[in-house]
């Protein structure tokens, strides 16, 4: 059990916008003192960029929600954002607090460099400011190491919550069981029937609404009651699908704890003329390449694509079109509903060679890429209607058609892919041990 000085404690809300399976909300709320009060601090106020309207209202909902949940508990609750004044120090002085707990969190330097002056803030006041670790996500910083287990409340204080209609909670069980009847692993890769085989809660947990590590858990409840209730398939595709849906929420976890700091090495670099135009096409989907066009309009349109277009997409653009992968990462940042430093900036070192290089980026064919991932020709389609006028067989590369209703493509794919593997083999070439250096060493 956490310590604090007499008084009362105020909880800082940053990643984990819920009271439930909150560790700090938990240790405060049974210290004893003089009670407690609770600050958000908007994403925006803390580094982050400029979220997305469904990122917003997502969270504004769930501010709501808290709002409600504390007042009948008698707690106050505050939200500031960057044009208030986030002094903690001076918040924690108004409302009469005399130390502060939150949970430890890792991220880009530009919020490490926020909570540092806060940390420095709240010192200089000489309040004692508390950070505590509930999950295993959190590995480095303050609040010590990854944890043994993960911090999740009791179910019946989960269950005795306001689990409204739209309860991040209630659309993960609603998800968990329908899941045995979807062919999730197949599925989750494919446009078009991807948003039906997939839970669509990846925003849920990039905004702090819903624990990854309580996913995790409702999956194995879910899993052991589908199971009870049909032991003659326990070893059939359908129990799979639990096994599969844990084990990508589980991905999320592991690369938050090990790539949450990526982007502080990606750094920006001079752009030119022509590459701006050229990040305006991509972002916008008109560079005249058919599925890579129709991923960032859907991504434009929804907020959400699968994580194989992700890959598409950040390939294209980094490979292929050349562009800054700053600039890729920057406009990924601004567009994902479910946008997560940890998540985001590794897919586009991935792609630019920058981790694993031992691998090499992910340099992928967007037309082959296209006729793999949508052999009907539906998605691009949908998403590219000017393609109404070509017919069967074409869409996918609509220049051999008589009349291409798109514009010209930027670049001639198959020219760039075979540049972007030349320049990749130039790459490794230089990143092997030279042969002077071995003998010097033999």
């Amino acid at each position: 059990m956490a310590t604090f000085p007499p008084g009362k404690v105020l909880v800082l809300l940053a990643e984990d916008l819920r009271l439930e399976d909150n560790l700090a909300f938990s240790l405060a709320s049974h210290a004893d003192g003089d009670g407690l009060a609770v600050l958000r601090i908007l994403p925006e106020a803390r580094g982050r960029p400029l979220r997305t309207q469904h990122r917003r209202e997502i969270e504004e909902a769930a501010e709501r929600r808290l709002g409600e949940q504390l007042s009948a508990k008698g707690i106050s609750f505050e939200v500031v954002g960057p044009e208030d004044d986030t002094s903690v120090a001076a918040i924690c002085h108004r409302l009469k607090c005399t130390s502060v707990i939150r949970n430890a969190a890792d991220g880009m330097a530009v919020e490490n460099a926020y909570r540092v002056e806060w940390e420095q803030d709240l010192t200089s006041a000489g309040i004692p400011f508390l950070t505590v670790n509930g999950e295993t996500i959190r590995r480095f910083g303050p609040g010590g190491a990854k944890p043994e287990r993960p911090f999740l409340s009791d179910d019946g204080v989960v269950e005795s919550a306001r689990l409204s209609a739209g309860h991040p909670l209630l659309l993960l069980r609603a998800f968990l069981l329908e899941l045995p009847d979807r062919n999730y692993l197949a599925d989750m890769w494919i446009p078009g029937r991807d948003r039906t085989s997939s839970s669509q809660l990846s925003t849920h947990f990039a905004a702090g609404t819903l624990s990854s590590d309580r996913a995790a858990w409702e999956t194995t409840k879910a899993e052991q009651r589908w199971k009870a209730a049909n032991p003659d398939k326990a070893r059939s595709p359908e129990a799979a699908s639990f096994r599969h849906f844990r084990s990508r929420v589980s991905m999320r976890t592991g690369f938050l704890t090990v790539f949450s700091r990526y982007q502080d090495t990606t750094l920006p670099i001079a752009t030119t003329d022509a590459q701006r135009d050229r990040v305006c096409a991509w972002r916008e989907g008109r560079t005249g390449i058919p599925m890579p066009d129709a991923a960032m309009r859907e991504l434009a349109t929804t907020g959400w694509i699968n994580f194989r277009l992700r890959q598409l997409v950040t390939s294209y653009g980094v490979q292929l079109l050349e562009l800054p992968p700053s600039e890729v990462g920057g406009a990924l940042a601004e567009m994902f509903d479910d946008y997560e430093p940890g998540i985001t900036w590794p897919q586009v070192g991935l792609n630019d060679g920058t981790i694993m290089q031992e691998r090499g980026p992910r340099i992928l064919n967007p037309v082959k890429q296209g006729h793999d991932l949508d052999p009907t020709e539906a998605y691009v389609r949908h998403w590219l209607p000017e393609l109404a006028t070509v017919p069967p067989g074409f869409a996918h590369e609509p220049w051999n058609w008589l009349d291409n209703p798109l514009p010209a493509s930027i670049v001639d794919h198959k020219a760039a892919f075979r540049n972007a593997r030349a320049r990749w083999g130039n790459q490794k070439q230089a990143l092997l041990p030279r042969e002077d250096v071995l003998l010097t060493h033999a």
